[in-house]
């Protein structure tokens, strides 16, 4: 005798909608995954041409406004607000864009070498004036060289972001790098004295999109740490937070001074 798991007519179980299956499901998130990608390249790119444009047109008015002294200064004042607003667009706009590619296409570091302490000092030199906090200030202790084989550009934008986040979320108060060697490489600490990070959210801020806190206080569209994730991952190193509400956070990562053909061969063919 065969026995159904069929709900029985005018139970809960019959009245309640079939839920879809396994296979279904996936290809339900496969689909709105490539509508949000695609959405996305098309945004990206919609902003990067005006944007362009516009960086053009106000490096002309400021040449412009140079040569009338009488408004020289106001002019000045004005279209640095308006190149600030600019280099702000472009960053958001890289940023989904380098998300989007790595979704789908692995990093491939181009190695040379980098010392990192000195590179973290010109990062932190070159932050855009509109993200730095005029009462927060960033130290670096970088006490001995610590060089290997990294990707000059990766590794900027690794720094700037964790540098990034900590302004970020830092509530206007000092944050310390710290760069030291390890017996498995270098390593790069970033601490901020700011609002900290719940236990539950720590491992999920590291993906795409995801945020510990809401737009409305801090904005931001979550990829930072996920773009910062995938520049450690590429060079076969790993990345952790240490923090705790109201505490601060400090971001630690570890990176080998280089990888062996062989490890880089296993890294390139890991998930």
């Amino acid at each position: 005798m065969s026995v159904s798991n069929a709900p029985l007519p005018g139970t809960p179980e019959a009245r309640r909608p079939a839920r879809a299956s396994e296979p279904a499901r996936a290809s339900e998130h496969d689909a709105g995954a490539g509508v949000r990608d695609e959405f996305l390249t098309l945004a990206s790119h919609e902003l990067m041409t005006p944007l362009t444009s516009l960086t053009l047109q106000v490096q002309r008015m400021k040449r412009l406004s140079e040569r009338r002294v009488e408004d020289a200064p106001t002019w000045v004042a004005s279209l640095e607000v308006v190149g600030r607003q600019v280099n702000r667009l472009t960053r958001l706009c890289e940023d989904m864009l380098q998300a989007i590619r790595l979704r789908s296409d692995p990093l491939d570091p181009k190695r040379e070498s980098v010392d990192l302490g000195a590179f973290a000092r010109e990062v932190v030199a070159g932050l855009p004036v509109e993200l730095c906090s005029p009462s927060s200030t960033i130290s670096i202790d970088a006490p001995e060289v610590v060089v290997g084989r990294w990707d000059r550009e990766q590794l900027g934008s690794l720094v700037f972001h964790l540098v990034k986040n900590a302004i970020q979320f830092g509530e206007g108060r000092p944050i310390s790098i710290e760069v030291k060697a390890c017996p498995a490489g270098a390593v790069l600490l970033v601490r901020d004295q700011g609002v900290g990070i719940a236990e539950e959210d720590q491992a999920r801020i590291f993906r795409c999109f995801e945020r510990a806190s809401g737009v409305v206080n801090f904005g931001g569209l979550g990829l930072g740490l996920y773009i910062a994730r995938e520049i450690v991952r590429a060079h076969g190193g790993t990345i952790g937070v240490e923090s705790s509400p109201g505490h601060g956070s400090t971001f630690t990562v570890q990176l080998p001074l280089d990888l062996d053909p062989t490890s880089r061969s296993s890294l390139a063919r890991a998930p």
